[in-house]
Order: structure tokens, then sequence, then C-alpha cells
């Protein structure tokens, strides 16, 4: 009975009718299934989108000129900043209102700048294991201090003081760097650093898995486990105006839109689907308002110049195509492994597989090759290194499994390659399954659901998993936080890598504000990855997204969150398109 209730768990129920107005706007949005919504305990690309939409942070990426350019949010501006480039000091917005939330028994509550105190107390809770707490104790003074100080205490004393970040008064809060950092405003535009009401953590005991105290442009109306998820406009949203800048591709969006308040559109329906081709089909009933193509419908999608098919364009549908050097699909290795932790054994895996055959297969040959775990135009890689890896070549695979101990595979037990259960996923660990027997390795597929794969790899409960890895911005530093000693366990480093020198260079780039030192410390580190393989880099991903004609503002992004308040449906052309499905 417990299971039942668990699996159509509804959060909070809409009081409006479920019949749904055809004058209202309503973005229809798939997603993979989720674990829970706690901003400071989510991890996965897909969380994330769904966060964006009901918590903010003090600075948001520009929805048409990001990554490198950023808008103040909660923020009333962007901060000023100390003559030693270490401290920051936020105006925060006395006009903002939290969700209705029965923490804050049927009143009104406005947000504080204590309340971003209390976020990154939260991320530092020992008896919570944020696994962004090994990403920012680098960063923010104090933090590390903190929770070396509660560690021992039974209950974490929330009253205790944090250095590093200290609200001067309601309107005012301050943080502090370890050292100066020139990324580290884009780092405050996460969702995991939404504010959070010290009444929240009261109230719910600090369980904020399956409650929203956000104060995001949407509010969530429910949720329906491995189902659907609802969101509503937030009527008590503060006036917020639409760009009036943006790159040449979407300036046709600022000269329609620049000025107007949002957010757009009234409601939002996220349907849960973990098939490609249920997707699919949906998406070509003009019940999804935008998707990324499905590798088995490409070809029907997109032709050989990357441009939406005629089947496609006769719908009104559109193509959009994101770049590669935001992400990075990999095999990770658990370096802790009785097995995995030998290097030559790691090796005689990536001459094995072939990465070519890989990208043919799930990405109709249109990803760029990963010749290493930075991008080739990330700086740190620019001339990009060579792998040697590149293309199956069994004898040099045979030639290190011999010198890791097992020659011809002999005496090496079947390994196990952990997937989230899709078909898509199952597919990639039948290929690698496949490539491992070419060289006398043995291989088995282990299919977990998603929440179990991500819990599996930060607990390092596997031997090898498969899983891209997003970042907002393209640095060597978003990049090799996959790698760096001091975020395992527990945090982004998932394959357990230890090693002295990287980390060493890891740190000297943080103590920099040098972009040359970043780049000559990052190109050392990419090389260290690259002979050390502690992962198995493959591919960096060109996303392809189809959009219905009616939806307009549309950002193709395979990372950014809360773009849907910028989002609009023109309801008349949806009308008119709709005969064509």
């Amino acid at each position: 009975m417990k299971k039942l209730i668990l699996l159509i768990l509804i959060l909070s129920v809409s009081c409006v009718s479920k019949q749904e107005n055809s004058n209202l706007k309503v973005l229809n949005q798939v997603s993979q299934p989720l674990t829970h919504f706690d901003p400071q305990m989510t991890t996965g690309l897909a969380a994330l989108i769904q966060l964006g939409k009901v918590y903010e942070s003090l600075l948001e990426t520009h929805p048409f000129e990001g990554p490198y350019k950023v808008l103040p949010s909660l923020s009333a501006d962007l901060p000023k900043v100390s003559d030693d480039q270490k401290t920051y000091t936020f105006k925060i917005r006395t006009d903002v209102q939290y969700h209705d939330c029965k923490c804050f028994e049927g009143k009104p509550r406005f947000l504080k700048a204590e309340d971003f105190v209390t976020t990154f107390k939260r991320i530092a809770d020992p008896h919570l294991s944020s696994p962004h707490y090994g990403y920012w104790k680098k960063q923010i003074a104090g933090l590390e201090e903190w929770y070396e100080a509660n560690k021992s205490k039974e209950v974490t004393d929330y009253s205790m003081p944090m250095t590093g970040v200290v609200a001067v008064d309601d309107g005012t809060l301050n943080i502090t760097t370890k050292s100066p950092d020139i990324y580290f405003l884009y780092n405050l535009t996460s969702p995991n650093t939404a504010p959070i009401p010290m009444e929240a953590i009261t109230f719910y005991k600090n369980d904020l898995s399956n409650v929203v105290v956000g104060t995001g442009a949407f509010v969530l109306d429910s949720y329906v486990r491995k189902s659907r998820i609802e969101y509503s406009k937030n009527k008590n949203y503060r006036k917020k105006l639409f760009p009036t800048s943006a790159r040449d591709e979407f300036k046709k969006f600022v000269e329609e839109y620049g000025g107007k308040e949002v957010p757009l559109l009234d409601k939002i329906i996220v349907k849960i689907m973990n098939e490609n081709q249920t997707q699919w089909l949906n998406f070509m009933k003009g019940q999804l308002d935008y998707l990324e193509v499905p590798k088995d419908n490409f070809t029907q999608a997109v032709t050989p110049q990357k441009q939406a098919s005629k089947e496609m364009m006769d719908k009104g549908i559109e193509l959009g195509i994101t770049q590669s050097n935001t992400n990075v699909y990999y095999f990770g290795f658990n370096n802790k492994d009785k097995y995995l932790s030998n290097v030559h054994l790691r090796r005689a895996i990536a001459y094995a597989y072939n990465q070519h055959e890989y990208n043919e297969l799930f990405y109709n040959g249109t990803a760029e090759i990963a010749n290493s775990v930075l991008p080739p135009d990330v700086p740190g890689n620019i001339p990009p290194l060579i792998s040697p890896y590149i293309g199956s070549k069994i004898e040099e695979a045979k030639e290190e499994l011999k010198k890791a101990g097992y020659p011809n595979g002999e005496g090496l037990p079947e390994l196990v390659m952990t997937v989230r259960n899709s078909t898509g996923a199952r597919q990639v660990a039948e290929h690698f399954v496949k490539e491992m027997q070419k060289a006398g390795i043995k291989a088995r597929v282990e299919m977990v659901a998603w929440g179990k794969l991500l819990e599996k790899a930060q607990k390092g409960d596997f031997q090898m998993f498969y899983l891209g890895w997003f970042v907002g911005l393209p640095t060597g530093f978003q990049f090799f936080d996959l790698l760096y000693g001091p975020n395992w366990p527990g945090s982004y480093n998932r394959m357990g890598h230890t090693n002295p020198e990287f980390d060493k260079l890891f740190d000297a780039s943080l103590a920099s504000t040098d972009k040359r030192v970043h780049e000559d410390n990052f190109r050392k580190m990419n090389q260290i990855a690259l002979d050390t393989v502690p992962l198995f880099p493959l591919v960096h991903a060109r996303d392809f997204f189809l959009k219905q004609g009616w939806l307009k503002n549309y950002v193709p992004s395979e990372a950014y969150g809360g773009l849907e308040q910028y989002f609009d449906i023109d309801l008349n052309l949806k009308k008119e398109l709709m005969k064509k499905f």
C-alpha cells in the first residue's frame, strides 16, 4: 500500500478545473523521471530544468546572450566587488514573494538576504550530505569550517554564523570567496543556490524533496510521479521584463518582446516519458511543443544538409542545433574497484571501444568524437589533444590486457556496465558488451531506474556506468569537476579519481585569475586524464531540437533552466498548424 501511495504521490492539487481552456497559453514539455525537487540535493539535467521553473538564484544566465553574460535575478543588480576581488555585495530585491506554502501559515513571505545564508548552510550541512558541498567548499570562505564544526553535532546548528556568507541586513548579502575567481558569478545562476527560508527547514524537518518553496515565475500545481507535472503562472510574481538585447540569431525575439512583462505562458504541462519513441509520437501529434530528435527518427526529421526535412517544414516545424562545447558523454570507471583500479585494464577498454561506431549508431554521425574530457574549443584544449584510443584497436587492447595481468581476458571476471532503464541506454550498453568481446573482455548490462543510477554513481556502488556531463559555462573548471579528487565521494567526481598532480593543478588554477595560467594547467590536466583514463570520453554531442511553429522565443539548449518564462504560444497559429497533424 505504501508503495502504491508513493507512486501516485501528488505534491499539491490545483483548485482549477482539469478541463483545459483553449484560450490559455499552455506549454507542453517532456522530461525524464525525477528523483525529487530539493534544489540543494538535486543533480541531473532533467531535474535542474524543472527546478528552473519554480526556483531562482541571485543571477541568471542571459537567455539570448548566454553563457558568458549574466543578468540580475533575485539580486537587484550585479554585485559590488571588493578591492581584493573576493567579497561580493548583493542588494536583494524587496519585491520578491515566495510561493504560498504551509510553512508560512497563510501569510505572505518576502525574500530576505538571510535566506541565501540558509541555502549555503544546507549545502554544508553534514547531516544532509548535499552532492554540491564538495564544489562549493573550495570556493566560499568558511563553508568547510562550518561543515566541520557541525559534523560531530547530533543536530546541525543553523544559528551558527558562516563567515563567508553573511546577511548584513534583510536587503544586503555578502559572499566572500577563498580567492579571486573570474567565473564566480556564473556559478550563482544555478538553481542549487536558490534561497531557502528557515521556516521551511523547521516545518519540513529539512526534507524538501516533495515540496517546493520557491520564488520562480511558475508555481507547482501537481506532480504525479512517473507521469505528469503541472505548473501555472505565478500570480504573485514580481514585475520582470523581457530582455532588450540579444545575439543576432535571437534579435527578432527582443524586437517583438523586448520590455514586455514575463512570464508569457499561463501553464506548463510536463509529461514524464522515458522512451524516445513515445516522445516522438506525442510530438508528431502536436502534443509536445519541442523535442530533441530521437536517433531512430533523425533521417525523417533532418536532411543531410542539417536542415528540417520537408515533412517537418510542411507542418511548420523548425530545427535548432546546440553547440558541442558544453557536454561530454562518457563511460565512467570506478577507480577504486578491485579490477578497474588497474590503469592497463582501463586502457584496454578504451582501445577496444569504437567511438566512431557509437557516433553513427546513437548520434547519426552528428556528434564530435571526444579525444579528451575537454571539447576542442574550450580554453586549455586549443589546439585539441589527440587521443590514441580513437577507433577500435584490438591488438593494442590485448597488449594492455596482458599488462593488466589478464592475457586474452583470462582470469578477469565479467564486468558490469550500469545504465538507466531506457531503450537507448540499453542499446549503448549492449554495444559496449559487443565491443569488449572482440578483445576478450567479458561484460554484462545492469539496468536501473534513473534515480538509482545517480545514487549508485554518487556512492561508488558500480564498476562502470554511462552518463553525460553538461556544463553551463564551457571552462576547464566545470569539466574537470568530474575528476577533482576532493569532489569524491558524494559529489561530482563519481569515478573516485584521485591524482595528486591533477588536484595540485586544479587548486593552482582556482587560486589564479590569469586565464593563461588556467589554460596551461588545464592542458596538463587534460593530458593526465588522457593518459590515466579515469573515464572514457565518447563524444561531445550536438543536440538537434525540433519545435512547433507556434512556439515563440525558443532557444535550443541542453543546460539552461528557467527559459520557459520567456516562451510564448501563438494560439491562432497553433489552431491553423494543428490542422496539418
